[in-house]
């Protein structure tokens, strides 16, 4: 059955985890790193703005503390660029709490297209002196801005978006996002001269966003291909309004921790766009969301 004017594949062509946690434990995406005043502060000791979402699954409320260790990807907690450990928080039985802490890191090199620096951040989750939980996020500290006069720059440094629209399949190969063919894709992208991808029409694959986190390649991350306006006969919209939220939430927190992902896509050739009374509320009420759940990137 058509649903789009792109194949999307069919079936299970994503990778599917099954997570065990114990009672206390980190959320699904459950942290969100920004460092906000990088730029000022490259060179010295940066802050990590670091907040985590617990969960209390057990009967009892429980006094929680968390140790955040900031380190080389690949390396170990050995080679820690900074560490800093929470006073305790109570969660009640049942619920979840944010717990936010500002973590020092001492001058970490910095993520760029030519030089695409990873740390990783572990967060360790206490009760009492015993370890429940262990999550890692992976990081990479970078700055962009867009300007009106200058237009991009990453890392102060003036820099040309050279970029290309690419869909989620791999050719004969199908839209199964096996690891060695979009390494190859992307390695051959940053052959060509790229330095960019605009993702479609679609949460991108968890394959995709980590080999440009890590071959240095800037990633525009893109959800809908329709609203609520038709398109084609059985087309997003007919789910719209029960998963946009959802989708969109989803595609946000999986992602606001990759340096790779510079900006946000709310839509792609959507007929409401030039609608003058539905495309700027709904524009402002999916721009909002996005901002919501990450501030630190423009929406288009």
């Amino acid at each position: 059955t058509p649903s789009s004017r792109w194949y999307s594949g069919s079936g299970i062509y994503r990778s599917v985890n099954l997570t065990m946690t114990e009672k206390v434990h980190v959320d699904l995406e459950g942290t969100q790193i920004t460092t906000e005043n990088l730029k000022a502060e490259q060179g010295g000791t940066v802050n990590m703005d670091v907040r985590t979402q617990v969960v209390n699954d057990s009967e009892d409320e429980q006094d929680v503390t968390l140790t955040h260790t900031v380190f080389p990807k690949g390396a170990d907690e050995s080679a820690a660029i900074g560490t800093v450990t929470t006073e305790a928080k109570t969660v009640a039985s049942g619920e979840s709490d944010e717990i936010e802490i500002t973590l020092e890191a001492q001058s970490p090199a910095l993520w760029s297209v030519d030089s695409p620096t990873l740390y990783t951040v572990r967060t360790e989750v206490k009760l009492g002196e015993n370890t429940v939980d262990v999550y890692d996020t992976e990081y990479g500290f970078r700055y962009f801005d867009f300007d009106n006069n200058t237009g991009f720059s990453l890392n102060g440094q003036n820099t040309k978006l050279k970029g290309v629209c690419m869909h989620h399949d791999q050719g004969a190969l199908g839209s199964a996002s096996e690891h060695d063919a979009v390494y190859r894709q992307v390695s051959k992208l940053k052959e060509m001269g790229c330095n960019a991808i605009r993702t479609s029409h679609n949460m991108p694959a968890p394959e995709l966003i980590r080999a440009c986190d890590e071959m240095g390649m800037m990633v525009m991350a893109e959800s809908f291909d329709e609203w609520k306006a038709m398109k084609v006969k059985n087309g997003y919209r007919h789910v719209f309004d029960e998963w946009a939220v959802k989708d969109l939430t989803n595609l946000l927190r999986h992602y606001r921790n990759n340096p790779s992902v510079v900006m946000w896509c709310i839509g792609n050739e959507v007929p409401e766009q030039w609608d003058g009374n539905k495309g700027p509320k709904m524009s402002y009420f999916l721009q909002e969301l996005c901002h919501r759940e990450d501030p630190t990137r423009p929406v288009t």
